[in-house]
């Protein structure tokens, strides 16, 4: 059944594309450059693409031609020469039906070579795109299809073993830092074989003091991990393969990089309920803290006790700090000084999940007044939302800011909104007739943009003002969306995983909460079941399914009837073009 699996799986994952980064498996690892709009991350237009060796503007470094580097410094090999070595091996290997061989090694070594930790980041990137594109994940296939007909823990298989160790080890560095590769591998299966392996009995039953089976688990979740770290999307394969409860066996492991990589996919799969039995106590969130403490303590933020960079474990914590218990056992535990340690950093990535994560822990009302009296924090998010150049660095920090300022009365926390000089003007406002007549808002995570575009085109097709802010936003994010509620007739909701799990999604609900504006539920994802603060805020309402472009067609009518004459422009104020639609035409497009 197993042999059948994998076949099924490389033909998968031959129709699939790939191409991205690494860094390394065991041991040392290269610094992760995460794109912290993880959080709230920009619609897929406005992603900016990875620089490649073969595009122009790449050729060079510190004026001297890249491919003449010498990058194995050992062997004297150039980058174009090691270019030339893995294009050969990789094309040899993919050719091959037997992989366990000692030539099957020497070129799995090679380029394990080319995957391990250097600190020059940007050629170690342009090594693993390259690596990516010429195919190692059909190389993992091959060599796990070719090992797993024989016993390859037996001593007499030791050949087995080295090679599949080998090309994990390869798998684990390139997906740590490509998302590509993460999206490719979350596609063909490798999820739910890699957890069918962690649930088999020879692993599950281990207590991993052999070396072998404990490099084996190691390997399955940090791939794993580094999966779910890079594609949210992929959340719902965990889940539907039982993840919750394979994972909670390794979180009792007395390996702490075990324990760890285990509790870190927990923490973005896990719903609340789930959440309640594993962090029933403090536990496991001061355990994650004091990681996250000792690698801040270290010069380079690595954590070298248990092999995890500062970004790593607040990537996670962020993502345990949605639920809103977890908010107060992280701000209890002593997680605001380790964040304002974040924000302190020179570094980009840290700066960004530690505005991020205050961000999140700020919605709880308990952690809104530790934060008010830690000025040093305040001071810090005060100067990165006015003074940093990266934007969505400003825009973690202000919302932060925001929320923490909110629910005070009188507070000394100025808006920065209102006064860095990043912002220019707000939305929307107009010299038109129709200015001052109310909206339909739509509030929607970006994942579902593609569909709540089409649904704000055919809304303002029969007649409907609608505010969305690709049409509305300029300067000012938090004013325009503060305007926008404030200015709304009733506003659209768009649940899914990504919109409860955004501290942005949220701080435009609770504002519409706040002023009592009116809401109507759409469920934009199929399998998603509302819970924690927007479960409570959309409780027991009618909700119109849109998760699929077929059922825009048949709620639409439904939802237009719900909307009735909120938001609806005067006759004289439409298009001629959408006077002459009618419902029929939302069948359309």
């Amino acid at each position: 059944m197993l042999k059948l699996f994998i076949v099924a799986v490389s033909d998968l994952l031959l129709m699939s594309s790939d191409a991205d980064d690494f860094s390394e498996g065991s041991g040392h690892r290269e610094l992760p450059q995460l794109d912290v709009s993880e959080w709230d991350p920009p619609p897929k237009s406005k992603q900016k693409a990875s620089d490649s060796c073969d595009g122009a503007g790449c050729r060079e470094k510190n004026g001297t031609n890249i491919k003449d580097i010498i990058v194995d410094k050992k062997r004297g090999l150039t980058y174009e020469e090691i270019i030339q070595n893995l294009e050969e091996k990789i094309k040899d290997l993919l050719q091959r039906t037997d992989y366990i061989t000692l030539e099957v090694r020497s070129m799995l070594k090679f380029i394990q070579r080319q995957t391990r930790y250097n600190p020059d980041i940007i050629l170690n990137k342009r090594l693993t795109e390259k690596i990516v594109k010429l195919g190692i994940a059909h190389v993992l296939l091959r060599v796990w299809g070719a090992v797993s007909k024989v016993q390859y823990l037996l001593n007499e298989n030791v050949l087995a073993f080295k090679n599949l160790q080998t090309i994990l080890s390869i798998i684990w560095n390139c997906s740590d830092k490509s998302a590509t590769l993460c999206d490719s591998l979350s596609r063909c299966g490798i999820i739910q074989l890699f957890l069918s392996e962690l649930h088999s009995d020879k692993l599950r039953s281990s207590d991993l003091s052999n070396d072998n089976y404990l490099y084996l688990v190691k390997a399955y979740l940090g791939v794993l991990h580094n999966i779910i770290r890079m594609c949210s999307d992929s959340r719902r394969l965990f889940r539907s393969a039982n993840a919750v409860t394979i994972l909670q066996i390794y979180l009792h492991r007395p390996q702490s990089l075990v324990k760890t990589k285990a509790y870190l996919i927990l923490a973005y799969i896990i719903n609340e309920e789930e959440n309640d039995l594993i962090n029933a106590t403090d536990d496991n969130i001061k355990f994650i803290l004091d990681i996250l403490s000792e690698a801040l303590d270290s010069e380079n933020h690595f954590s070298k006790v248990h092999a995890f960079w500062a970004v790593e474990i607040t990537c996670g914590l962020n993502h345990l700090a949605v639920n809103d218990v977890n908010k107060i056992r992280m701000g209890r535990q002593g997680a605001f000084p380790l964040y304002l340690k974040l924000l302190q950093s020179h570094n980009i990535d840290e700066q960004n999940l530690g505005a991020a994560g205050l961000w999140i822990l700020s919605f709880n009302d308990e952690n809104k007044l530790i934060l008010r009296q830690q000025p040093e924090c305040l001071q810090a998010l005060q100067s990165l939302a006015t003074s940093s150049s990266n934007e969505s660095i400003r825009r973690a920090a202000r919302g932060a800011l925001w929320v923490v300022r909110t629910s005070a009365p009188s507070s000394s926390i100025s808006t920065p909104e209102r006064s860095t000089s990043h912002t220019t003007t707000t939305p929307t406002s107009s010299s038109s007739p129709d200015a001052d007549i109310p909206h339909v808002m739509i509030s929607y995570h970006w994942s579902g943009q593609e569909i709540m575009i089409r649904v704000k085109e055919k809304l303002k097709a029969v007649g409907y003002k609608v505010w969305m802010d690709v049409d509305n936003m300029s300067g000012s994010t938090l004013e325009a969306m503060a305007l926008a509620v404030e200015r709304a007739s009733v506003i659209l909701i768009c649940m899914s995983q990504g919109y409860k799990d955004s501290p942005s999604c949220r701080t435009e609900a609770e504002y519409t909460y706040r002023l009592h504006k009116d809401i109507i539920p759409l469920l934009l994802q199929s399998d998603f079941v509302p819970d924690g603060w927007l479960g409570m805020m959309v409780g027991t309402r009618l909700h119109f399914d849109l998760s699929t472009k077929e059922n825009i067609s048949s709620e639409l009518p439904r939802l237009i009837k719900e909307i009735g004459n909120r938001g609806r422009l005067p006759l004289g104020s439409r298009s001629r073009t959408s006077m002459n639609l009618s419902y029929d035409s939302l069948d359309g497009q």
